[in-house]
C-alpha cells in the first residue's frame, strides 16, 4: 500500500476519534465457537472496536492496521477499560500476517483475496477465522465501498479451502449492509 494510502486511513481514524466502530459484530458471529481464552489476531482492525469485545471476552487480542493513528486509538480504548491490547502497525499488502498459531483470526471490511492462504496457514490446528465482508449486492444500495472491496455473491467459501464452513450466510444485515458471514474451521 502507498504511503499516501496509509496518510489517508490516518486522516480517516483521526476525524473519527477513540471509540469509533465500524459496526462488524464479529463477536457476536464468533460467539458460538469462541474459546474462553487463547490468542486472536485482528486482520485491519482500525481502531479495535471488535479486538476490544474480544478482550472483554478473555482472548489475548492483536490488533493489525496500517494506521498508527487508529492503532493508538485501540490501545487507548483498551487501557480506559483496564483491557490489554497488542497492536501491529502492518501493511498486508506488502507483509504476511505474523505467524501463530493463533487460536482465532478475524477480518472485518478488508478484503484482499491473496491473504486468506496465509491466514489460515497461520491458525491453531482447530482454530477459527471469522469474516465480515459486504458483497457488490450492497452497490445497489450505497456507492461505498466500491466494487474491488467487495465481494461477489457466493465468492467467500471458495477463497477458504481446506478448513471446515461452521457458518455462511449472505443478506441484507441490521446495519444496513449487504454482507457475507464466514466462520471456519482450521
Amino acid at each position: 500500500m502507498a504511503a499516501g494510502d496509509r496518510d489517508r486511513w490516518n486522516r480517516k481514524w483521526a476525524s473519527a476519534g477513540v471509540g469509533t466502530t465500524h459496526g462488524s459484530r464479529l463477536a457476536e458471529l464468533l460467539a458460538p465457537w469462541l474459546p474462553p481464552s487463547g490468542t486472536l489476531l485482528e486482520i485491519a482492525g482500525g481502531a479495535g472496536s471488535d479486538s476490544i469485545e474480544f478482550a472483554r471476552r478473555g482472548l489475548q487480542v492483536t490488533v493489525a492496521d496500517i494506521s498508527d493513528i487508529a492503532l493508538a486509538q485501540a490501545r487507548e480504548l483498551a487501557g480506559t477499560e483496564g483491557l490489554e491490547l497488542d497492536t501491529l502497525e502492518i501493511d498486508f499488502e506488502e507483509q504476511p500476517p505474523p505467524d501463530g498459531p493463533w487460536q482465532v483470526i478475524t477480518a472485518a471490511n478488508y478484503l484482499q483475496r491473496d491473504l486468506f492462504p496465509a491466514m489460515i496457514q497461520r491458525l491453531a490446528p482447530g482454530g477459527l477465522l471469522g469474516v465480515v465482508i459486504a458483497t457488490t449486492t450492497n452497490l445497489e444500495r450505497h456507492e461505498r465501498p466500491g466494487a474491488p472491496f467487495l465481494l461477489e455473491p457466493g465468492e467467500l467459501p471458495g477463497l477458504v479451502d481446506g478448513t471446515t464452513i461452521l457458518h455462511h450466510s449472505e443478506e441484507w444485515r441490521g446495519n444496513g449492509r449487504h454482507e457475507a458471514h464466514l466462520v471456519v474451521r482450521a
